[in-house]
């Protein structure tokens, strides 16, 4: 995979799926960061696929911004 951020969806039951963030700084021997977080399915609230990566993408922005800053500081 490359530098950057990768969301995969993969389902879990009727009700949820998981959203798998991948957060990666450099492409050869860089870190990689992992969030899991389950959430509500589509069709249970129906959103588009675009719509969730996109909430998925702000989400995993936030995070890796909280984390530098707890690094750094």
């Amino acid at each position: 995979m490359n530098k950057g951020l990768n969301i995969i969806f993969q389902s879990l039951d009727a009700d949820h799926v998981l959203a798998r963030i991948i957060w990666r700084e450099r492409d050869v021997g860089g870190g990689c960061l992992t969030l899991e977080i389950p959430v509500r399915n589509a069709s249970v609230a129906p959103k588009p696929h675009a719509e969730l990566e996109a909430d998925a993408r702000a989400l995993a922005v936030r995070f890796a911004r909280a984390f530098a800053d707890t690094i750094e500081g």
